[in-house]
């Protein structure tokens, strides 16, 4: 029991510490950093996760299948595929997008191979090391990557003649952090620990890639290849989508402030994913908690306390100037996009948390919420931007947020008729497509 609380433990620091040490680093080079330049930058990091996504097969994911694991020991060929293709993608389309103006232009273009190579060769790896109890390591890794982007922004603040290398100092983290992840899984591999990291747990069993018919597993396990694949390229890639989205319409420096406003949503995405991962794991009452019709007292009072919080996170954030919008506007204007900011990002945990408890219980219903989400967000975000700058952007999202709370909510009453509490409910670490990304 110990053993099991002290991975949930290791999985959310895994899970948040990435999004703390982005939102620190986001907020450093605001300060200190070109507004334009940054925010072409972290474009290149969104099209570059963009292109990981688009090749993500979700090999751990697929791995959970039995007659996968009884067909095969490892996946690790999976990800060859991903890698090779998010090279495909991302290296030509970046350095044309590149010279166009539209996103950042490494220094070293080597790193435009390098980067969707390592991070691709990564995916199985960070499954396999979670499956089997590796989540301390996991979390050593991405506190390293978390501070290695903080330290980043520190050196190029102490050495402004640096500056034209921060795309590439960014691209060298994702792919130090795909590195290690793989590096780790086959040292865990090589010592064939009690854990096993393959099927079966034989110490004879060995994946000769010469040997091994490729075509009857394609075909015998093209749904579950597909559909993990549909997960990643549509969840996870849409949500990195909206800051290319942001930046093409309102502009590189408008695009470099919502990638602060983002940093401070993704902390509380990555927040909402522990909190449902110790509800998960707690007793049936958390489930009772949330499944049951609350009163309507009770809505109306945790309404009001979220909005009071809102409002006090954006008066401390306009006091200590968290984010340089001093430029925009007036006052009310500067707290109205700090306001919308936080609302956003509270609507954007609570709707976390019950879409992964939802999951443990209907996972139709999950990517039925889950399309909604992303199609719905991605649509009032293009529109919002482009009539309202900024904040329409913003208001987007916390639109977007807010119906899809409705929906899920809803959705998991029904669900909870129709399923016993008592049993045992799915594990909604299947459900984290790569909750990494969402950091980056």
């Amino acid at each position: 029991m110990a053993e099991v609380k002290r991975d949930v433990i290791y999985s959310m620091l895994a899970s948040t510490l990435p999004a703390l040490g982005n939102f620190v680093a986001v907020a450093l080079a605001l300060r200190h950093m070109d507004s334009v330049w940054l925010g072409k930058s972290y474009a290149l990091v969104s099209f570059f996760f963009i292109a990981i996504d688009l090749f993500n097969f979700g090999s751990a994911r697929i791995f959970t299948v039995e007659a996968v694991r009884s067909s095969v020991p490892t996946l690790i060929f999976l990800d060859c595929l991903s890698a090779l293709g998010s090279t495909a993608v991302f290296a030509p389309a970046g350095i044309l997008l590149g010279r166009y103006g539209l996103i950042a232009q490494p220094e070293f273009v080597i790193l435009m191979v390098l980067a969707p190579v390592c991070y691709g060769l990564s995916h199985f790896s960070l499954g396999a090391l979670r499956a089997c109890g590796r989540s301390g390591a996991i979390c050593a890794i991405s506190l390293t990557s978390a501070l290695s982007r903080v330290l980043i922004i520190v050196l190029l603040t102490k050495h402004r003649e640096l500056d034209r290398y921060l795309p590439d100092l960014l691209l060298l983290v994702e792919a130090g952090y795909g590195s290690m992840l793989l590096l780790t899984y086959l040292q865990a591999d090589r010592k064939r620990s009690p854990d096993r990291l393959r099927s079966g747990g034989s110490d004879e069993v060995r994946f000769d890639v010469r040997a091994f018919d490729f075509r009857p597993f394609f075909v015998m396990f093209r749904n579950e290849i597909l559909g993990s694949w549909y997960s990643n390229a549509i969840f996870s890639g849409a949500k990195h989508l909206d800051m290319m989205l942001v930046t093409l319409i309102v502009g590189p420096a408008g695009g470099s402030l919502y990638r602060g406003v983002k940093s401070v949503h993704n902390l509380a995405f990555n927040c909402g994913q522990g909190v449902a991962l110790l509800l998960n794991r707690g007793s049936r009452v958390s489930m009772d908690m949330l499944f049951h019709r609350p009163r309507q007292i009770n809505i109306v009072a945790g309404a009001l306390v979220l909005v009071m919080l809102a409002v006090a996170a954006s008066l401390l954030a306009c006091r200590i100037r968290l984010f340089p919008i001093a430029g925009l506007g007036s006052y009310a204007l500067q707290f109205g996009i700090m306001f919308v900011t936080f609302a956003g990002a509270m609507m954007i945990f609570l709707c976390r948390v019950l879409s992964l408890l939802m999951f443990s219980v209907n996972r139709a219903s999950f990517v039925l919420v889950s399309t909604i989400e992303v199609g719905l967000s991605l649509v009032l975000i293009g529109i919002m931007s482009y009539l309202f700058g900024l904040l329409g952007a913003l208001l987007g999202i916390l639109v977007a947020s807010t119906t899809v709370m409705g929906l899920s909510f809803v959705l998991s009453r029904r669900d909870a008729r129709k399923v016993l509490i008592a049993s045992r409910p799915c594990s909604i670490l299947d459900a984290d497509a790569r909750t990494e990304n969402f950091a980056k």
